[in-house]
């Protein structure tokens, strides 16, 4: 007797649990359209202009730049120019973005950014820069593998001002 009560209850059990199971997972899936919401996440905010003056910021970001990335690039050998854009909240710099330029030097050119001494406004900034990758043959040229550029200042003129904000987010 007691081997045809425990397959009822075993049966009982599992049929409770499984409709306990579809219950909830309706449930879910009715919510779900209702608890989400669009996000867009971008490196700029809306009416924001990227500044552009990095060298006033960041005194000596030169040859912080060049001493931070002329040996990976020697090692590498790869040319182009990087955009690189980051926020600089008093002198703490975060977001640092490469949206364009040689790949490889990605991970460099974050950890050579994050180490610059800059002094900035005490409210959260965009700054954008490039910076130009040469392969230089001659030991005296060394200097000119790494290159800071800073781009048209804002008040250059409008299509100055879409290049930059291009710049930033990749387009």
């Amino acid at each position: 007797m007691q081997a045809t009560t425990r397959p009822s209850h075993t049966t009982l059990v599992r049929a409770a649990f499984g409709a306990l199971l579809a219950v909830l997972a309706t449930g879910a899936a009715q919510a779900a359209p209702d608890d989400l919401q669009r996000v867009e996440i971008s490196g700029r905010r809306p009416g924001e202009i990227a500044r552009t003056d990095v060298r006033a910021t960041c005194p000596g970001v030169d040859q912080a730049l060049f001493d931070r990335l002329a040996r990976q690039q020697y090692i590498e050998g790869k040319e182009g120019l990087a955009t690189v854009s980051f926020r600089l909240n008093g002198s703490t710099i975060s977001d640092v973005h490469q949206s364009r330029g040689p790949w490889v030097y990605a991970a460099a050119v974050r950890r050579a950014v994050r180490g610059l001494s800059c002094q900035g406004a005490a409210r959260d900034t965009l700054y954008v820069m490039q910076i130009a990758f040469r392969n230089q043959d001659s030991a005296g040229d060394m200097n000119q593998r790494v290159a800071m550029m800073e781009l048209a200042p804002p008040a250059a003129g409008p299509s100055d001002i879409a290049a930059s904000a291009a710049s930033v987010d990749g387009r």
